[in-house]
């Protein structure tokens, strides 16, 4: 009869070999997950072409940019308005200010409830996959669930841009940038207590200034292959279709 002990020791090797075949499936899972389905989500500061990036990334990767969807989604869920739900979208100071409340047909309708809401609807778009545009996507799904984009731009060319697509003084519009990204800044604190300038919560962080929509996206798509996501050809042949024809 074998000693106590040896049998401690085989007990401890089946259970670490278990420990790393589960692991090993796991991982496996992940990297499935990760060839069949994209999840991203894109941050982005006020006029920096964040939208046009999202949108274009979602057209090359054929998954659904999701943007006003979210919002539709979130009314259908919570029973209210989508007009109600797009004012308070991404401005803290309307959720915490409950002064939409005379509007429904119920008691109360609280932040909290606003955002138990929004988790829903993204953790529901990443199962399938798609482009996920601001609200704090990147915070509900974490590194694990979604490639993490951040597109920033200084103060003064999104500004100008802004100018430029509605005809405002430039003066205008540099108050808009400031007063939606503050705006969106507080809500993500709010939110999730976060601080959306925070660059661990990224996993790529791209500058407007410096590039445009097709070569962010490029690269958007270079730093998956990296990450572990299978991007096909077919998606590098129609951004540089795009391209070509922006040159002539």
């Amino acid at each position: 009869m074998r000693c106590s002990a040896e049998r401690l020791i085989e007990a401890i090797i089946a259970t670490e070999v278990m420990a790393m075949q589960q692991h090993a499936a796991a991982e496996k899972q992940k990297q499935r997950q990760r060839t069949s389905v994209y999840v991203v989500t894109v941050s982005r500061d006020f006029g920096s072409l964040g939208k046009e990036v999202a949108q274009l990334l979602a057209d090359t990767l054929e998954v659904r940019c999701c943007d006003r969807f979210i919002l539709q989604e979130v009314a259908r869920r919570a029973h209210v308005d989508e007009t109600l739900v797009s004012a308070l979208d991404e401005h803290a100071r309307k959720i915490t200010g409950h002064w939409w409340q005379h509007l429904l047909h119920k008691p109360t309708f609280t932040y909290e409830e606003y955002y138990n809401h929004l988790v829903k609807t993204v953790l529901s778009i990443s199962r399938t996959g798609g482009v996920i545009l601001g609200r704090g996507a990147n915070f509900i799904l974490g590194e694990e669930k979604a490639f993490r984009v951040r597109i920033t731009g200084s103060e003064k060319e999104c500004a100008r841009r802004i100018s430029e697509r509605e005809q405002i003084t430039l003066k205008e519009s540099i108050k808009r940038v400031h007063d939606i990204n503050s705006e969106r800044a507080d809500y993500i604190k709010m939110l999730y207590q976060a601080d959306i300038r925070d660059d661990s919560s990224y996993d790529l962080i791209l500058d407007s200034d410096r590039h445009d929509r097709i070569q962010m996206v490029e690269m958007i798509l270079d730093a998956m292959q990296q990450a572990g996501y299978a991007i096909p050809a077919t998606a590098r042949n129609s951004l540089h279709t795009l391209s070509e024809e922006g040159r002539k």
